[in-house]
């Protein structure tokens, strides 16, 4: 997820840490400690993202050194245990520095082990956001090293913002946080408006969901606030999950009744904030095919259908086709559409051509244990050109050149994490 998602995240449950010692301790809850609250939650929210500080060109590791270490080894359950408990130490530390003597004391008896189970919750809970996209994690490392995929929720989902910003906004808070909580309502709204990704109808859903909300929220208590807003963020993420079980049903149904057996992957992306509309990509094979197909899915056709689907987001990240960008791609898709199910595009190789590419090159085995729909060209000069459709074919950050003969991967080699292959099962060997 995005990190004010995260962020978002991280304050309703410092909101909810306060409102918890509040009713338990019977006692007012100091500044000092809502304060501290707020800040342990936001930074526990976030502790997972420290790769970025060296998931990249430190490691020389070129467009590997992303792919392979954000969401990486900080994106684990280990990981994030032991930063929560640096986080609660650091706290602990700032609150009794500063504190007087009746504070001091109050927080040992209160507050010090609800500051505990905050930074272990707020790191915990960044895991869980991020499980519930198509990048996906694979937090029970070093025990297990597959990775894990939600396929439900968009990395910005404008719902959870406006479901989280109104619970937050009446709760106690300094100006500056109002302020800034104000101005990410509107950016949020106002891209639903001008961005293009988001239906007309959506968008107007949004906007007159968001003012009845906060009018709603403010005749609350401030722990039924946050309640109704945590409440509210499982509601609007439950209802993602369930289009997206009815989305991936409707998948394998359409490529079993034309290969059964054959459907290996599906990979999910909802409309931003619409359940009705999905973007799809199924990874199959006939045994000695590695095949990927694009489409879109409208889950409940009797709400929406696939042409409703395509008529709202006529130019948006809904309708974008990877595999157009690939000569050897077909517009033939080999299954059945239907009202619910419109396919758009195939784009076939050989299983022997993937394995071959693995075993001669480490940087594309190393590619291999990110790339969940990898997708490649090879040009005359013998430059090999890979990407993971996901994110776009022929450039960003899922996409590497590599030219001349492979590299010796000694140096290196130590950096590539054991991840397990998503498309392991398409390699005819381990």
């Amino acid at each position: 997820m995005d990190n004010v998602t995260h962020a978002l995240a991280g304050m309703l449950m410092a909101d909810a840490t306060t409102s918890l010692v509040a009713a338990r301790s019977g006692t007012t809850v100091p500044d000092r400690f809502r304060r501290a609250a707020v800040v342990v939650g936001i930074a526990a929210a976030e502790l997972p993202d420290l790769d970025v500080f060296y998931a990249g060109s430190i490691l020389r590791m070129g467009p590997l050194g992303y792919l392979l270490h954000h969401r990486g080894h900080t994106h684990t359950i280990v990981w994030t245990v032991i930063g929560a408990l640096l986080l609660w130490a650091g706290g602990r530390w700032w609150f009794t520095r500063g504190a007087v003597d009746h504070d001091r004391r109050w927080f040992t008896a209160h507050g010090s082990r609800a500051l505990l189970g905050l930074a272990l919750v707020g790191a915990l809970s960044h895991l869980a956001l991020d499980f519930t996209n198509s990048y996906g994690v694979h937090p029970f490392w070093p025990f297990d090293d597959r990775w894990y995929y939600g396929d439900a929720v968009f990395i910005v989902e404008p719902w959870l913002w406006v479901v989280a910003i109104p619970a937050l906004l009446w709760r106690p808070r300094a100006t500056a946080g109002r302020v800034i909580l104000t101005l990410l309502l509107l950016v949020i709204l106002a891209a639903a408006w001008r961005l293009g990704e988001v239906a007309r109808a959506v968008a107007m859903t949004l906007s007159i969901c968001a003012v009845v909300w906060l009018f709603v929220q403010r005749g609350l208590s401030n722990a039924a606030r946050t309640a109704s807003g945590i409440g509210a963020w499982l509601m609007v993420t439950m209802l993602f999950f369930v289009a997206s079980h009815a989305a991936e049903a409707l998948v394998a149904k359409a490529v079993d009744r034309t290969t059964p057996g054959a459907l290996a992957d599906v990979v999910l992306t909802p409309a931003v904030g619409d359940p009705t509309c999905w973007s799809a990509m199924a990874v199959s094979t006939d045994g000695l095919s590695y095949r990927l197909s694009t489409g879109v899915i409208a889950p409940y056709p009797r709400v929406r259908t696939v042409s409703d689907c395509q008529q709202a987001y006529p130019s948006a990240r809904l309708q974008a086709d990877a595999l157009q960008a690939l000569s050897e791609s077909s517009p033939v898709v080999p299954f059945d559409s239907s009202t619910s199910v419109r396919w758009n595009r195939t784009w076939v190789k050989a299983r022997s051509e993937f394995t071959g590419l693995a075993n001669e090159r480490c940087e594309v085995m190393g590619a291999l244990r990110f790339m969940r729909t990898p997708v490649w060209t090879v040009t005359p000069d013998g430059t090999l050109q890979m990407s993971d459709a996901r994110y776009g074919v022929g450039g960003g950050f899922a996409s590497m050149t590599l030219r001349g003969s492979p590299l010796d991967c000694t140096l290196t080699h130590a950096w590539v994490p054991p991840w397990v292959p998503p498309r392991r099962d398409m390699l005819l060997v381990d």
